[in-house]
């Protein structure tokens, strides 16, 4: 079985933040809620045209409100762009977060308010595993992730574009504890 959770979250998270979803302020408190909601419909459209995004609409819109409110809608604004340029615009390029808003920006990915991170887990492992793995050894290893601070610090890491050999060497310690936790034997990893 190959381990994809890592990757494939990994990507989505930087997908979105290639996508140009990624500036150096919050709300600067100059713009209306109608310009709000309108900027984040756009954000959410734009989401879902991504050709690999998994999440569904609620998901979106609940991501594009919580981009937002850590970014502010002034980024697109001095940036020329009209809620209808956002849902449209395949990238964009804004100044680069600092580490804490990076951290932040993961964060919304992994608190559970937006997305079941744990549920996403395990649907993609069942699936990479071709069935070596039941429902419930998936679910198990799926909500170990969610749960885990090593996957956050490599998703963090990853966003920041920076690689960690020891951070590398955590992951495969993190994923031998979660298939040890979960009973699952080391040979399904193949």
């Amino acid at each position: 079985m190959k381990m994809s959770v890592r990757t494939r979250f990994g990507a989505v998270v930087v997908a979105v933040v290639s996508m140009g979803i990624v500036a150096c302020g919050g709300d600067d408190g100059g713009s209306t809620g109608s310009q709000e909601e309108a900027y984040s419909k756009a954000l959410g459209v734009s989401l879902a045209r991504q050709a690999d995004w998994p999440f569904g609409e609620e998901e979106n819109v609940c991501i594009a409100e919580r981009v937002l409110d850590l970014l502010g809608v002034q980024m697109f604004i001095d940036a020329g762009l009209s809620a209808e340029d956002v849902a449209t615009v395949e990238e964009f390029d804004f100044p680069e977060l600092t580490e804490e808003q990076e951290a932040d920006f993961v964060e919304i990915f992994l608190d559970g308010d937006c997305i079941d991170l744990g549920a996403f887990i395990a649907d993609d492992l069942i699936e990479s595993s071709g069935g070596a793995l039941s429902e419930d050894q998936a679910a198990c290893i799926g909500d170990g992730v969610a749960e885990s601070d090593v996957y956050k610090d490599v998703l963090v890491t990853s966003v920041l574009g920076q690689e960690d050999a020891d951070l590398d060497n955590a992951v495969e310690s993190e994923i031998l504890r979660l298939f040890t936790d979960c009973d699952i034997p080391l040979d399904v990893l193949g």
